[in-house]
């Protein structure tokens, strides 16, 4: 299934690039990464050339104002105590994270969410910053005034998995013109069934994954539940069919993505 999609599972820092004034990018474990170099057109946009590579860094909860964590007002994290971010304060750039997923049932119906955040800094061309995300080759782009400044807007693609069992995601990222821009990535979740060995049940696991959390499991199905630092996970059975009971201390909220 979806691995790391918290960018709680740690990095890798990749060779420092001379032609970037010796940028070292971090690569999230279990994603590629991947960007376009100088004088490449910019995806689909051939009239605009590349003229810059962006950062590409994990910010952790205690680099960031108390009103940017998890739960702020401002929050630049969904899920845990991570977020992603890829950014250049004046380059033209692309960029891009991609991961196969494999073992999900083929011909089931499954759901990819990605959150992105951007930030586009006074932007007043509505394509001068966008954010895409394919399955398989299906997706497409969003522009950054439908996005919304500063605010989550959430990639939900509903697809078919092939007869191979796999899916194929593709998240990009661009910079039109050579502004600031900054995009933030947290708390992706596929919503899937896994292919199981048919042992004459026809028992199915239906998994929801941000790649980090707990397993409850329920049945012949799977729940996994992200638990914050410092909380234990306790399960129970539930006294009425189809519903799933959470119960939390005072002071917590739970959120359905």
């Amino acid at each position: 299934m979806l691995k790391n999609g918290n960018f709680m599972d740690g990095w890798e820092t990749l060779p420092a690039l001379a032609e970037a004034n010796y940028l070292k990018n971090q690569r999230p474990n279990h994603w590629q990464l991947e960007w376009l170099n100088k004088g490449d057109p910019l995806y689909d946009d051939p009239n605009s050339k590349v003229n810059g590579i962006p950062e590409c860094v994990h910010k952790l909860s205690k680099q960031l104002p108390v009103d940017e964590q998890l739960g702020g007002a401002r929050a630049l994290i969904l899920d845990g105590d991570t977020t992603y971010k890829i950014f250049s304060a004046s380059a033209i750039f692309g960029a891009s994270l991609s991961q196969t997923v494999s073992g999900l049932a083929p011909g089931s119906q499954a759901t990819l969410t990605v959150p992105i955040q951007v930030h586009l800094r006074g932007e007043t061309d509505a394509y001068g910053a966008e954010s895409g995300v394919w399955v398989n080759g299906e997706g497409g782009w969003v522009n950054g005034f439908d996005m919304g400044d500063r605010q989550w807007y959430r990639h939900i693609i509903t697809f078919t998995v092939p007869d191979s069992g796999e899916a194929e995601i593709v998240i990009r990222v661009k910079s039109k013109w050579p502004k600031g821009k900054d995009f933030f990535f947290d708390g992706l979740k596929l919503e899937a069934q896994i292919s199981t060995t048919d042992d004459g049940d026809g028992s199915d696991e239906v998994v929801v994954e941000s790649g980090g959390g707990e397993t409850a499991v329920t049945g012949d199905q799977v729940i996994y539940v992200q638990i914050p630092a410092g909380f234990e996970l306790k399960t129970g059975t539930s006294q009425k069919a189809n519903v799933i009971e959470i119960n939390v201390p005072a002071g917590v909220s739970v959120q359905s993505l």
